[in-house]
């Protein structure tokens, strides 16, 4: 990462924060108004049980014209919900869901769900109900710091990372972490590790010793619950007493659920590198954001 490439000035970060911001909200609600009539939602619920129909398939299962029943297609497509192929042996067009654009949609209503949760109150009400705990990582954590790990590798939505990681190259990784840069995990009620964090060195140079990279990841099944959002505050706890000046980090706009979570921690966006990495065969660009802590 070089000093002054891509970052932007207050004004223009502030602007690029609600652009991304407006962006997500703006299709959310185009997919909203989509599903909001009934036959379409319908439609949906077909192409998610079987996959993938003709017009003339769905025509014959649903009580509409045929005009009708394009329009709907049409919408649906606009929304980026629904897809259209052709199979070259077929003259026949064939509609499918677009998982991702679904996913998109889970991932920001689920967000909404958790926007008056903040992680202090998380916090207070596991330490009453004794439902969570955050502790440092120990050896015996590794393995599930390492699963979880992977999942956010395959996910593709939080890392330019591809390579899976071994318990035991976890191990090494955890072992020559020094007490500047902890790794925190979260667990639940049966002493399950369900979410690991930790604070990264973000340069070498002793001009940057009081600014800090940091990671947070849940465990795929437990994610909506707010472990994300104490495990972030935890690590800001962390920083502040070890005497960090700055958190800072670098996130895929696409990523709705992260960005929500930074932005609810007051994390501003300072830049953005476009096209910064290539995952599977397509450009990714990454936002870069930052919190002064003191």
């Amino acid at each position: 990462m070089t000093e002054k490439s891509g970052v932007l000035n207050e004004k223009d970060a502030m602007k690029t924060e609600e652009l991304i911001s407006g962006v997500q909200e703006a299709q959310v609600l185009k997919m909203l108004r989509a599903l909001a009539n009934p036959a379409r939602f319908r439609i949906v619920s077909m192409l998610a049980e079987r996959k993938e129909y003709t017009s003339s398939q769905l025509a014959e299962l649903l009580p509409l014209a045929q005009s009708s029943l394009f329009d709907h297609l049409a919408a649906l497509r606009e929304a980026g919900i629904v897809q259209v192929s052709s199979d070259g042996s077929n003259p026949n067009r064939y509609y499918c869901l677009d998982p991702a654009a679904l996913d998109f949609l889970a991932a920001y209503v689920s967000e909404l769900g958790q926007q008056a949760r903040s992680w202090k109150e998380l916090v207070k009400v596991t330490q009453k109900e004794r439902t969570m705990e955050i502790r440092d990582a120990t050896h015996e954590d590794v393995a599930t710091i390492a699963h979880i790990y992977n999942q956010g590798i395959e996910d593709r939505s939080a890392t330019l990372e591809t390579q899976l990681r071994t318990a035991e190259e976890r191990a090494e990784w955890l072992a020559v972490r020094g007490s500047r840069h902890p790794v925190l995990v979260a667990i639940d009620q049966s002493g399950t590790v369900v979410g690991w964090a930790s604070l990264n060195s973000f340069n070498p140079r002793p001009a940057y010793d009081h600014v800090v990279d940091f990671s947070v990841y849940v465990a795929r099944e437990q994610r909506g619950q707010g472990i994300g959002d104490a495990l972030l505050g935890a690590l800001e706890e962390r920083a502040r007493l070890l005497g960090y000046h700055k958190m800072v980090l670098a996130a895929f706009p696409s990523n709705a659920p992260g960005m929500r979570l930074y932005e609810r921690h007051e994390f501003r966006v300072v830049g953005i590198y476009q096209e910064q990495g290539m995952l599977d065969n397509k450009w990714v660009d990454v936002v870069l954001m930052e919190k002064l802590l003191h």
